[in-house]
């Protein structure tokens, strides 16, 4: 059985350039997530737990004597009734004490489920040790979920959950997007406020765009710019001016960025997403039955000499776009890894002008 190409194209018209907020192409350097981490027990699991991790043993007893109880004898709990779990949470660096943030649950152990599970109050650090949150609540794991793959449906595993609004912050963490600069050995000369804006891809038409977009935009507010690197572009705020205003007209600012040439293939769902800027040169693929040709001609003298041996043949003129190129594999029923040979030969032989990113 084939599974057909589906083809979803991001094109951008040559005639009608797109115009792009900036807040869409780039980042304020210090509005980051962090990560926190931790270590805890889910219990209320119906015999789905774990049954050979001496952690859950031993972690459990550590809990229940900071609890101010003791397991001896037939007090022992049904070590099969919990699970030793890794949380994960990410934590914007704004974030208050007392905001609630999701949490992402998963076992370490035997465990055959969650399901069903309660996080024990468990604390959360940051890299450098320090308890930022702590989590806890019921796991939950959403609907039934079936996926086809290699012909099989299956359904999503029990053994990594999620706690909606979890985690409590207990410690902020400092944002710190904005820099002053002070010069001590000329303390008359103006004081101004540095704000980094960090590119998402790097591009140098972008780059130059936006540079001279924010340059020309608060020229008559004493702003000034400086590219520091690639994807980087500082700009210098006076002391006067409130730095906030400066980033909320900042991130507003629109540029028609250039795209760069990429095909993105997903192989295990079938979809291929390309730009409109994708080009192939003249060039021949034969694959299994499947041959392809591209120049800038009718292609018929491939027929005459190849009567008997092609018996699936595409023709496509030089310097087509990719799309057509696609569509035309997706008639003669060419199926996904076929596209996704064709696509990667195209690239290394040259005669694609565009990068190939297979997922």
């Amino acid at each position: 059985m084939k599974f057909f190409l589906s083809l979803f194209l991001i094109a951008t018209n040559v005639l009608f350039s797109v115009e792009v907020k900036l807040k869409d192409l780039a980042k304020i350097q210090g509005l980051r997530d962090n990560q926190l981490t931790g270590f805890g027990i889910v219990t209320g699991l119906a015999n789905s737990g774990d049954t050979k991790n001496a952690i859950t043993n031993e972690s459990l007893k550590n809990y229940l004597k900071n609890q101010g109880l003791s397991t001896v004898g037939n007090n022992s709990p049904n070590m099969k009734n919990i699970a030793s779990v890794m949380i994960i949470v990410n934590i914007p660096t704004y974030a208050k004490s007392g905001d609630r943030l999701d949490v992402t649950v998963a076992s370490i152990g035997d465990a055959k489920s969650l399901e069903g599970g309660v996080l024990l109050q468990s604390p959360l650090k940051a890299a450098n040790g320090d308890i930022i949150a702590v989590a806890s609540g019921i796991l939950s794991f959403g609907g039934k979920d079936l996926k086809m793959y290699n012909n099989l449906a299956r359904t999503n595993p029990k053994t990594v959950g999620m706690i909606q609004g979890g985690a409590i912050v207990e410690k902020e963490l400092s944002p710190l997007y904005v820099t002053k600069l002070e010069n001590p050995d000329a303390p008359d000369e103006p004081k101004f406020n540095r704000v980094s804006v960090i590119l998402n891809d790097q591009d140098f038409a972008n780059l130059d765009q936006i540079n001279e977009s924010i340059r020309s935009t608060f020229t008559s507010d004493g702003v000034t710019t400086n590219v520091t690197s690639p994807i980087e572009i500082q700009v210098l705020i006076p002391e006067a001016i409130s730095p906030v205003k400066i980033l909320a007209r900042l991130e507003n600012i629109t540029i028609e960025p250039q795209s760069k040439a990429r095909v993105v293939v997903n192989e295990r769902t079938g979809t291929i997403v390309m730009g409109s800027n994708v080009t192939v040169e003249e060039v021949a693929i034969s694959k299994q039955g499947i041959s392809v040709v591209i120049s800038s001609g009718s292609g018929r003298r491939f027929y005459e000499e190849n009567p008997e041996k092609v018996e699936n043949v595409l023709m496509v003129k030089q310097a087509t776009k990719v799309e057509d190129l696609v569509k035309a594999l997706n008639k003669i029923g060419a199926s996904t890894k076929d596209v996704i040979a064709i696509l990667e030969g195209l690239r290394k032989s040259g005669a694609l002008h565009a990068e190939v990113i297979v997922q």
